[in-house]
C-alpha cells in the first residue's frame, strides 16, 4: 500500500507540473522507485487461461453461458452454422454477454470441408456471411475442424489439402488457433465429468498460457457439469481469463 501511495504522489506531482508549465515532466518516469516496477506485470508474465468451446451453438450453450456469468469469466466460441431458433438466440447471448465468437466451419462435415482447399474456404465463407449478416460479427480467428494436425494431415491424399488450407489462411489474413490442453470431452459423450476435470488439471503443469479445448455439443452434458470445477481450479492456480483475439499469443500445432 505504501508503494501504491508513493506512486499516486508521483503521478499527482507530474500532473501539477504539466498543468503549471504546459510541458511534460520528462524526468518523472526515471524517478519512480524500483520497487514499484513489479506492480505492473506484462501480459506475457501473467498466467492466462483461454476457455474455448468448439462446435456450438448447442442445447447446452445457455447453461455454459450461465456458468461463465456466475464466475465472471469470458470465453471464446468457435462456432458452426446453426439456423435453429434456439441457436439464433445463443449467438445473440454470446455477443450480449461479452464473449468472443470465432470461426470453426459452417458444416463441420469433413467430406465437404476437406474435399479441397476451395471447398474449405467456401464453407468458411458461408459461416462468415451468416455471422456478419445476421449478427454483425466479423472475425479473422479460426480453428479448423479437428485442429491443424488432424488425422487427414497424415494421409498422403489429404496432406496437400490441409497444408494448402493453412498456407492460404495466413495469406488471406486469418489467424488459426489450436490448443495446448485437450479436456478430452470431445472423444465421446461417455467421457465422465471427472475425467474431463482431471485432463485439464494435468495439462496445467508448467503452462503459463493455457488454451483449453472444450466442446459445445448437444450430447456433451458432462462438459457442462465439469465446467465449474475447471474454472475454480484455474482460479486457485492463479490464472486469469481472457478471450482470443489477434493479439493473443498463437498456439499452433507443428
Amino acid at each position: 500500500m505504501r508503494s501504491l501511495f508513493r506512486l499516486y504522489l508521483y503521478i499527482m506531482g507530474a500532473f501539477i507540473i504539466l498543468v503549471m508549465t504546459g510541458e511534460p515532466p520528462v524526468q518523472v518516469h526515471a524517478t519512480i522507485p524500483e520497487e514499484i516496477t513489479p506492480l505492473v506485470k506484462s501480459k506475457e508474465d501473467q498466467k492466462i487461461a483461454y476457455l474455448t468451446f468448439d462446435d456450438g451453438p448447442s442445447t447446452n450453450t445457455m447453461d455454459i453461458l450461465d456458468i461463465l456469468d456466475r464466475y465472471h469469466v469470458k470465453a471464446t466460441f468457435f462456432v458452426k452454422g446453426n439456423e435453429e431458433p434456439y441457436a439464433k438466440q445463443c449467438y445473440k447471448e454470446m455477443i450480449s454477454r461479452g464473449h468472443e465468437i470465432a470461426l470453426h466451419s459452417y458444416t463441420h462435415d469433413y467430406s465437404i470441408v476437406y474435399r479441397s482447399t476451395e471447398s474449405f474456404f467456401q464453407d468458411l465463407n458461408r459461416l462468415e456471411t451468416m455471422l456478419e449478416k445476421e449478427y454483425g460479427v466479423k472475425s479473422r480467428i479460426v480453428r479448423i475442424p479437428g485442429g491443424s494436425n488432424n488425422l487427414l494431415r497424415h494421409q498422403v491424399t489429404t496432406r496437400p489439402i490441409i497444408n494448402g488450407i493453412l498456407q492460404q489462411l495466413s495469406e488471406k489474413g486469418y489467424i488459426y488457433f489450436d490448443w495446448n490442453i485437450d479436456s478430452t470431452d470431445g472423444i465421446s459423450p461417455s467421457i465422465s465429468e471427472q475425467q474431463i476435470i482431471t485432463s485439464v488439471k494435468r495439462g496445467l503443469k508448467d503452462q503459463k498460457h493455457v488454451n483449453i479445448l472444450l466442446h459445445d455439443i448437444n450430447s456433451m452434458k458432462n462438459t457442462v457439469k465439469a465446467l465449474p470445477d475447471i474454472i475454480e481450479n484455474l482460479k486457485r492456480e492463479g490464472y486469469t481469463f481472457d478471450t482470443i483475439d489477434e493479439t493473443t499469443p498463437k498456439i499452433q500445432f507443428k
